[in-house]
């Protein structure tokens, strides 16, 4: 069984989880309209520029990267970025015409993948932020368990982000071009 998932281990998900969640909600309904007046686009199509796989890719791995990494000290604002991303993005496209529907069916297909990366991603942190506050308390038992789980961790992560990516690169081109025009 994943560590993440482990009865003792489930806490760090569900913070993870209710961090973004709360901030998404926070920017999609609430203070994200603030940011709908300084939009650079002109219209709904500058909105959605569609990247490269690579590019979308090493950033999305970047991002669970600093995440997992981050001790819980990058882990939880990197998380409530790219929650405040997602949730801003929902208000620029309702700012322009868009619909929710729209604005799912654009999201939700590499979101499937890309959300839960970064969910682990920060479930990772902040598992790797209390081992170290233990180890350095000087509790060393498990210490090499918890590093191999959250390795393995990590090639999940990987895997989510490439599909996350590929997902993006080329799938929601084709979403977007139906969609937004």
């Amino acid at each position: 069984m994943l560590w993440f998932l482990k009865k003792k281990d489930r806490k760090y998900l569900i913070i993870s989880a209710v961090i973004f969640c709360a901030v998404w909600a926070l920017c999609y309904f609430g203070i994200g309209s603030l940011f709908s007046g300084s939009l650079e686009a002109g219209s709904m199509e500058d909105l959605y520029q569609g990247e490269s796989f690579f590019s979308l890719f090493f950033n999305n791995l970047l991002h669970c990267v600093v995440c997992a990494a981050g001790c819980g000290i990058l882990s939880v604002p990197m998380l409530m970025f790219d929650a405040g991303s997602i949730g801003v993005a929902g208000v620029a496209f309702r700012f322009f015409g868009g619909s929710t529907l729209q604005y799912l069916a654009l999201l939700l297909p590499h979101c499937i993948f890309e959300i839960p990366a970064l969910l682990i991603s920060c479930a990772c942190g902040l598992k790797l932020f209390s081992v170290l506050r233990k180890y350095i308390a000087g509790q060393k038992d498990g210490l090499r368990a918890v590093l191999m789980n959250l390795l393995k961790s990590g090639i999940i992560i990987f895997a989510l982000v490439l599909i996350a990516a590929l997902v993006e690169a080329f799938l929601t081109p084709l979403i977007a071009a139906k969609i937004v025009g």
